[in-house]
């Protein structure tokens, strides 16, 4: 769906147009769109900046799910990988040894929180990662509505009179 290697100005900015077109074309409801844009962007700008490329971001259906991947270069996974998936209070105890006002280290919390955990890393078969978060239940998908000749959506009535 989209690549970028090491070089590319803006991945996180492209990736988020180029997903948020394909998931209004697979009808998505607005707010699965933007909360899989936010959790995308997060994996997309942690492979920027901790992995190797190339990179790819990838939308696939399984099992009645949306799945977004992103692949890096790198084999290595992530330190402390589920520290996002931490209860509330064991999270304050992380957050109080990091300080309130860091500004990083938020991210996959938030990933976290969109995807209601459902989100992971798994290594590949070339030996390479790949982080993958569920965007939707295929079920969340509207089923565009069909034009009939007369520009009217099908099932619609027409106006008395």
């Amino acid at each position: 769906m989209y690549r970028w290697t090491d070089h590319t100005i803006n991945p996180t900015g492209e990736a988020r147009v180029t997903l948020r077109r394909v998931l209004k074309y697979l009808g998505l409801p607005d707010d699965v769109i933007s909360d899989g844009i936010l959790a995308v962007s997060e994996l997309v700008a942690n492979a920027d900046e901790h992995a190797c490329g190339p990179y790819e971001v990838r939308l696939r259906s399984a099992a009645g799910r949306h799945i977004c991947e992103i692949h890096d270069g790198d084999p290595l996974l992530p330190v402390d990988l589920y520290g996002a998936a931490l209860p509330p209070a064991e999270a304050a105890m992380v957050e109080v040894e990091s300080g309130p006002l860091t500004e990083r280290g938020r991210g996959l919390h938030i990933v976290n929180e969109l995807a209601r955990g459902k989100w992971g890393y798994h290594v590949t078969d070339r030996g390479t990662k790949a982080a993958w978060v569920v965007l939707a239940e295929a079920s969340a998908t509207r089923k565009p509505e069909a034009a009939r000749p007369d520009g009217r959506a099908e099932g619609s009535r027409r106006p008395p009179g």
